[in-house]
């Protein structure tokens, strides 16, 4: 069940009206809750409900026992082993088959091509690493393991955040399954406002660049490296307008029914250089990978610089793998994680931190400071869009040799789009809530939310384009 449907809106409509009615009782509002989550992923494919289950289980014993057992790490051992094997399974099988057929091809071995179909469950990126958070999290010591099983198959499985993110902590996110729900007029209203932002975002902006970029990559050879180097940039706003759409919804959502999400990207567009840049971007799992992976990594040698430079590649080599098994989302997180160098250099040399802060604080700096991290992520993003590394290497060579020529008519149409956008969330950048328009008198925010239904009902598809990070 998408988000931007007809049917996701009835599916909301019914489920505030159930769940309030119930609010007298938490035992009843979370045990309704729970079958509106497993309906709502049932939408999909109710086969793969069996996974959201083995997960959940396997997580909450893990947690149950961990605190009065003396085999902790067999414990936790056999919860990675689990939710990990599960997700290599699924995503990345074909992904090392195909890889260990090109490798022995190479040498001179030859085997049977081995052709298996393997459906990629959504949402088993972002609920596996949510779970497993919460293992580790309770062997570490950071929080207590969760009695009450109806309140953690909730926290697993909620359906707001379920298929995309973000990825929440369950320190934050559990708590709130067991206070009791009272009605907050202005905490619904700002979840509408959430919706709002959300959809226009996804079916006005996302999908109508996305039209024009599908059409550029898609005939590739027929377009100049001009071309090509503007429609990796109108797909890094897409696919910002287009995640973050997504985050807003789940936040909006989340808020109508009386739970708190946390916000998932902080203008990352305007960033100044790539570290700051993921410190913006899909904020929950930059954070998962700097606690779980890269931290212990760099605590192994906190002295020496090559190693956190080897910890900060291999942290971005996962996170690219995270988006897909390809080679090409992998070249993208080595890209990345290059461009985090100059950081690890400057933690050493003071005239390299003086650089680095004249480069974010002189106003000036700044501003040519954010169109030079623009370009590099758009860029990069040529790795992110290509759906092979043939593909990208021939957009690449395009850009390096055929940089000149008309530009493609429906890309320079897409850019006043994208402008607007930009305009907006560069007057807005430093406020908490990514529509914020409480400053205009009501009958204004009135007309203005009535132009905004109005262009989503004229230029919206309803249902039609899935939003990007659902095949992640």
């Amino acid at each position: 069940m998408r988000f931007n449907s007809i049917e996701f809106l009835v599916f909301l409509l019914a489920s505030f009206s159930i769940l309030w009615s119930l609010r007298s009782s938490l035992r009843a509002f979370n045990g309704v809750l729970l079958l509106l989550n497993y309906a709502f992923y049932a939408f999909w494919d109710y086969r793969f409900l069996v996974l959201i289950a083995i997960s959940s289980l396997v997580d909450y014993t893990v947690g149950y026992w961990i605190p009065k057992s003396k085999y902790k790490t067999f414990l936790i051992s056999f919860s990675l082993m689990t939710n990990l094997g599960l997700l290599a399974y699924f995503k990345y099988y074909g992904f090392f088959i195909s890889s260990a057929q090109d490798f022995l091809a190479r040498i001179g071995v030859e085997i049977g091509s081995t052709q298996l179909s393997i459906v990629l469950p959504v949402g088993i990126s972002f609920y596996t690493f949510q779970t497993l958070s919460y293992s580790i999290d309770v062997y570490r010591g950071r929080i207590k393991s969760e009695r009450d099983l109806l309140v953690f198959l909730n926290y697993v499985s909620f359906f707001p955040q379920l298929v995309a993110g973000p990825i929440e902590r369950a320190n934050s996110f559990l708590p709130q399954f067991k206070k009791p729900k009272v009605f907050d007029y202005q905490q619904a209203a700002d979840g509408m406002r959430l919706l709002l932002y959300g959809f226009f975002k996804k079916m006005v902006i996302a999908d109508n660049i996305g039209i024009q970029v599908d059409a550029v990559y898609g005939n590739h050879a027929d377009h100049n490296g001009l071309s090509l180097l503007l429609a990796s940039f109108l797909f890094f706003v897409q696919l910002y307008a287009d995640f973050s759409a997504y985050t807003d919804i789940a936040r909006g959502t989340a808020k109508l029914l009386g739970f708190e999400l946390m916000q998932n990207f902080k203008t990352p567009i305007y960033a100044t250089n790539i570290p700051e840049f993921w410190s913006r971007w899909h904020i929950s799992l930059t954070t998962w990978f700097r606690d779980y992976v890269f931290i212990p990594l760099a605590k192994r040698n906190t002295q020496s610089s090559l190693w956190r430079f080897g910890a900060t590649l291999i942290l971005f080599a996962l996170i690219g793998l995270w988006h897909g098994a390809n080679y090409t989302f992998l070249l993208f997180g080595l890209f990345h994680g290059l461009c985090f160098l100059p950081r690890i250099v400057a933690s050493k040399y003071k005239a390299f931190r003086r650089a680095l802060t004249f480069l974010n604080n002189d106003p000036y700096a700044s501003k040519v400071a954010m169109l030079v991290n623009s370009f590099l992520v758009s860029f990069s993003v040529i790795f992110f869009r290509s759906e092979s590394l043939q593909q990208a290497k021939e957009i690449y060579a395009l850009v390096f040799y055929q940089l000149h020529g008309a530009l493609d008519p429906g890309l320079l149409a897409a850019l006043p789009v994208s402008c607007s956008l930009l305009l907006y969330e560069w007057f807005f950048k430093e406020s908490e809530h990514p529509f914020q328009v409480s400053f205009l008198p009501k009958i204004a925010r009135n007309v203005l939310y009535l132009f905004m239904i109005t262009l989503i009902l004229l230029f919206g598809y309803f249902g039609k384009e899935p939003f990007y990070y659902f095949q992640f």
